[in-house]
């Protein structure tokens, strides 16, 4: 028997007083039936509190377990989509105890998704580190955005299970963006990326500021800046490794990727204060418009993008820019990016002694 808190059975759901008993009774086939059963008609097992259960079992039960339910799950017609139901599993066991047929599995699935919990992600990346040698870039991308979520709604200690990770991987852009893959494979050393990616606020940090022009003289300068147009251009194109979504509300796989968007707010700021060249204007331009683009049930793509590239078209002190400016406001933007685009031309016509008007 094991040992947990007593609960009338008749408190219990049907499908909860079930697992109990399978539990209970020792029967591992039986259990993996029925919550390929339950995953094949909730999808979402975990609204009838059977983590209660199932999480007091020990780690070796839970990894036999898991593949169990793995191998009926993926032999059933139609297969059955478990990994939801999987993952509550991991929560607390080390990854010794997950085979890595298991794992592989897991790891797969859980790369397709925007985030996981810091405690699962652990789990399958040191599963992934033992039978490889590293982390596959796909879930290291799920890592770091999960740190990205938690670090706006959970206290320090959220991402403590992945920050082994975090830190070894310091600098690099999420796989799964063309963009990101091309900068990953073409920036000139780790400088650039670790900087842009150290960029934060409406706007750039003085300190930042300084660093950015003293740097982009080292990596290259006009060269550099060509290749970040590049990576513009790229930013619109298919995701190179599809998103599940979550819910309904919006398509994943339409919205820029949480932490590759923080470096393209860097470089858009690196842009910024350094002297533009004549092609800049055009290049963000066409970013802050991709960005502003509204997404079914989300809104605008990325406001923080389309404000940085505000932010480095207005700093440009030219008339070519202000008339870029003035392009994006007539194409109808939502209210935000409307307001910020009409503040960012009064200021730079004024500047300029040009009359937004007359361009």
């Amino acid at each position: 028997m094991l040992d947990r808190p007593r609960v009338s059975r008749d408190t219990y759901p049907h499908p909860v007083a079930r697992v109990h008993e399978l539990v209970e009774a020792g029967d591992d086939a039986g259990l993996a039936a029925e919550l390929v059963d339950l995953a094949a008609v909730n999808g979402d097992v975990w609204r009838h509190d059977v983590p209660t259960e199932l999480r007091a079992l020990p780690a070796g039960r839970r990894g036999a377990l898991i593949l169990r339910v793995i191998e009926r799950a993926t032999t059933a017609t139609p297969p059955v989509r478990a990994e939801r139901l999987l993952v509550g599993l991991l929560d607390g066991i080390p990854a010794d105890a997950l085979s890595w047929r298991a794992g592989r599995y897991l790891v797969e699935a859980v790369s397709a998704w925007v985030a996981a919990t810091p405690a699962t992600l652990a789990v399958l990346a040191g599963a992934a580190e033992r039978e490889t040698g590293e982390c596959p870039p796909a879930l290291l991308a799920v890592i770091r955005r999960t740190a990205h979520e938690g670090d706006k709604r959970w206290p320090a200690g959220y991402r403590a299970p992945i920050q082994p990770w975090l830190d070894r991987a310091a600098g690099g852009l999420n796989a799964g963006e063309p963009w990101a893959e091309a900068a990953n494979a073409a920036a000139p050393g780790p400088a650039l990326l670790v900087h842009a990616l150290a960029a934060s606020g409406a706007r750039p940090a003085s300190r930042w500021t300084r660093r950015a022009r003293a740097l982009l003289p080292e990596v290259g300068g006009d060269e550099t800046r060509a290749l970040i147009r590049g990576w513009f251009a790229l930013v619109p194109q298919p995701r190179t490794i599809v998103l599940r979504p979550l819910d309904d509300r919006w398509d994943p796989n339409e919205i820029p990727d949480a932490y590759n968007a923080r470096a393209l707010r860097g470089l858009l700021y690196l842009l910024a204060v350094t002297p533009p060249h004549d092609e800049d204007t055009a290049a963000v331009g066409r970013l802050v418009q991709y960005s502003a683009e509204k997404v079914p049930g989300h809104g605008p793509r990325s406001q923080m993008i389309a404000h940085a590239g505000i932010h480095a078209l207005e700093r440009f002190s030219t008339v070519p820019a202000l008339r870029e400016l003035a392009r994006l406001r007539s194409t109808g933007q939502p209210l935000g990016i409307a307001s910020a685009l009409t503040a960012a031309i009064a200021r730079r016509g004024v500047a300029l002694g040009v009359d937004p008007a007359r361009l």
